[in-house]
Formats: C-alpha cells, structure tokens, sequence
C-alpha cells in the first residue's frame, strides 16, 4: 500500500460524502429517487411552473429546515426569526 492510497483511506473515512454516496448506492436510494413521481413531475415543468416550482419550493424547504435549527438553537440565516 502506497502513501497515496492510506491518505486516501484516511480522508474516506473521516468524508461524510464518501458515506453517503455509498450507502446510497448500496441501499438503491439513489434510484428510487431519481425514479419518484415527484422527480419526473418535476422534470417536465415548463415556464413559469419550472420558476414557482424552484422559487415555492426552495422556500418552503428553506423555512421548514430554519425551523428545525431554531429547535436545536442553531440557524443557517444571518438573522433569526
């Protein structure tokens, strides 16, 4: 084993991303999202309906995760509520 791959084991092990990309793969969660109705509904919208999607949604998600934060005593926006 070269130096290159122990440091590349070692950055693995510590990287959240490694993890979650692979047990996405291993679990076939990747597939089954990319494959949901809401991801093909999603990826026909058109217009306007593509830009109040992304704008509604975005929003939602955003305040939604805001309030879980603020129950934990955390916030992701420069100001809170």
């Amino acid at each position: 084993m070269t130096m290159k791959e122990l440091l590349k084991g070692m950055s693995d092990a510590f990287n959240p991303n490694y993890w979650a990309e692979k047990m996405g793969n291993k679990t076939g969660a990747y597939d089954k999202a990319h494959n949901s109705k809401l991801a093909n509904w999603s990826r026909n919208l058109t217009g306007w309906k593509w830009w109040a999607w992304q704008i509604v949604g975005g929003l939602i998600f955003v305040a939604i995760a805001e309030f879980i934060l603020n129950l934990l005593g955390l916030s992701m926006l420069p100001w809170r509520w």
